[in-house]
């Protein structure tokens, strides 16, 4: 590991390589994903760190980012009508892309470094502000009494999550309403009488999808007026990470929908989702991707789902556990002029993510 700044007596270090022994919350602070993230070329990054800290069994992790272009984040900026509020470069302490910068709380050290490092950056380079994206409510906390107060806080986005528990057949039991439940099992018996199958694809295979997955995902983006967030080069480059899949729906060896998998310990995550609308109504292909994923978390020992942002009243009304994620935005001096601005953009993401 080349360590270029050491924060004595702070208990952090900072390193331009990964360490070992990383210690993950989530697939999106694990080794496999952070290493492969270095190299994806859908954001576009003047440098980057690596703050760590000691822990029991390992080491915790936060990357730093300085960001030229990031799609995700300027998806942000475009539904708020913020373009270029924040400056360029950014410097993101964990990507927008993640759907978590750490799952849970923040050790003490990682928020002292990375805030310490964000400032240095700013001081001595082009960028005006750090942002820290996709915070649960604990990790909110924590950077709050470590780093102080930022210029604004910003309801960003809501993930949804299932533990899986007992069988698939009492997953549908247990979480979803009688009424639901029979429209899903009616559903997803139509689906396979008008042909549509779903199978998980790894490899070469997976890989061999990509272009047909990828205009699916263009699709998504479309409907929802935001920039495209993935290029066929990105998504073969996560489907390198470790325990990188495809769950494809197909009908007549076509592929209709797909959602790119990730297969972390005892965790699967879905992410990157899209499917042709055209034939939506017709084959429930989003229905079909949810439970035949729900249904392969089952039958290979998952433990825990993770089904990612956005499509929030459908992923309530079908039992999944939501979590608020949160972004800190700060400067090195008073902002008032951006803390306007953080604050409208909490209102515009907040009314969208409530659906009011």
């Amino acid at each position: 590991m080349t360590v270029t700044h050491t924060g004595q007596g702070t208990g952090w270090l900072r390193s331009d390589r990964l360490p070992e022994q990383v210690v993950p919350s989530s697939l999106y602070d694990s080794a496999g994903w952070l290493r492969t993230w270095e190299t994806n070329s859908i954001e576009q990054r003047t440098r980057h760190t690596y703050i760590s800290a000691e822990l029991a069994g390992g080491v915790s992790v936060v990357p730093l980012y300085e960001t030229t272009s990031s799609p995700f984040w300027h998806g942000y900026e475009v539904q708020c009508d913020l373009v270029g509020r924040f400056g360029n470069p950014i410097v993101f302490a964990g990507s927008p892309y993640s759907m978590y910068t750490k799952r849970g709380h923040v050790p003490a050290e990682l928020v002292r470094g990375a805030h310490a490092t964000a400032m240095e950056w700013i001081g001595t380079g082009d960028a005006e502000v750090l942002v820290v994206p996709n915070l649960t409510g604990e990790g909110v906390e924590d950077w709050l009494r470590v780093a102080g107060p930022p210029v604004g806080r910003v309801l960003l986005e809501r993930t949804y999550s299932v533990d899986v528990v007992g069988s698939f057949e009492e997953h549908l039991v247990a979480r979803l309403p009688n009424k639901i439940k029979r429209d899903v099992e009616r559903r997803l018996r139509r689906s396979e009488e008008r042909g549509l199958t779903v199978r998980m694809v790894e490899g070469p295979e997976a890989h061999s999808l990509v272009r047909h997955a990828y205009p699916l995902t263009v699709d998504t983006s479309d409907k929802n007026d935001w920039p495209a967030l993935f290029s066929e080069d990105s998504l073969n480059s996560m489907l390198t990470v470790p325990g990188g899949m495809m769950l494809a729906a197909e009908v007549d060896g076509r592929l209709v929908g797909a959602f790119f998998a990730f297969r972390h310990g005892d965790e699967v995550t879905y992410m990157c989702g899209g499917v042709e609308y055209a034939g939506l109504k017709e084959l429930s292909t989003y229905i079909a991707l949810m439970y035949r994923g729900t249904q392969w978390a089952y039958d290979n020992g998952m433990r825990r789902i993770e089904w990612g942002r956005d499509n929030y009243r459908f992923k309530e009304k079908h039992g999944l556990t939501g979590t608020d994620l949160w972004a800190l935005v700060y400067a090195p001096h008073p902002r008032p002029d951006l803390a306007a601005a953080l604050e409208g953009m909490h209102g515009v993401l907040s009314a969208y993510i409530e659906g009011t």
